[in-house]
């Protein structure tokens, strides 16, 4: 753990990277950065575990992790990816409560944290930094209204189906066509769908057999855009 001036053999440009700090001017960020306690954080290490009584906010600086709840049936289901420029864990700095989800490095990550004391007394000095964090908050709960309404409504082949959209992209070589360059692997695509490894092979698979998608290196290929949209959407779906 490093802190004041030793932050700055960590990165370059520091919370300058971080939304939350655009509208600040350098005194102000050299204040706040000398707060904070900052870290590497290893690709696949656990940062907090649901449940637990820390109250640090995180700011991510580099790299990225993933927030993870679980469900009824102890399947893990991803609920957001936070990403270099954002934070987290601002929720157990305001209400003082347990973590409500875990957190996990995504990839080689630096992250800068506040103890959720001064997170507070941050957000009365500076108001912006307060009216920016409602916002946000605002976003994530209508955020986890479309969550929770997808995973409330949709069958599990569907949920698969949709993350393999939300995943595909133009390919460069042919702007008409979709593709996932780089398919993640299936343990990833269940967390997101909320459903089993073997579900998403299943899933997966169908498409396959239907000439919707094609295996292509380690990615996917979109045949069929348009029937992929439609199984997605089918409330007839098996």
């Amino acid at each position: 753990m490093l802190t004041g001036s030793d932050m700055m053999d960590v990165i370059d440009g520091g919370l300058a990277r971080v939304s939350l700090f655009s509208h600040m001017d350098q005194a102000a960020l050299g204040d706040i950065e000398a707060r904070c306690n900052w870290a590497r954080v290893p690709s696949g290490s656990q940062i907090f575990d649901k449940d637990s009584d820390t109250l640090e906010v995180y700011f991510v600086v580099e790299g990225a992790v993933r927030i993870l709840t679980t469900g009824a049936d102890e399947r893990e289901v991803a609920l957001a990816d936070v990403i270099a420029g954002n934070y987290f864990g601002e929720l157990a700095a305001i209400d003082g409560m347990k973590r409500s989800a875990r957190v996990v490095a995504t990839k080689d990550t630096v992250l800068a944290s506040l103890e959720g004391g001064a997170f507070l007394d941050l957000m009365r000095q500076y108001p912006p930094i307060a009216i920016k964090v409602v916002e946000r908050l605002t976003r994530i709960v209508r955020s986890l209204d479309t969550r929770v309404a997808q995973l409330s409504s949709q069958n599990e082949s569907q949920r698969v189906w949709g993350e393999i959209l939300r995943l595909a992209q133009p390919d460069p070589a042919q702007p008409e066509s979709w593709q996932i360059a780089d398919l993640p692997n299936h343990k990833e695509i269940a967390a997101w769908a909320g459903t089993s490894r073997e579900k998403v092979a299943q899933a997966i698979g169908e498409l396959a057999r239907e000439g919707v998608v094609r295996r292509r290196s380690m990615g996917l290929l979109i045949c069929d855009l348009a029937r992929l949209q439609l199984m997605a959407a089918s409330r007839g779906a098996a």
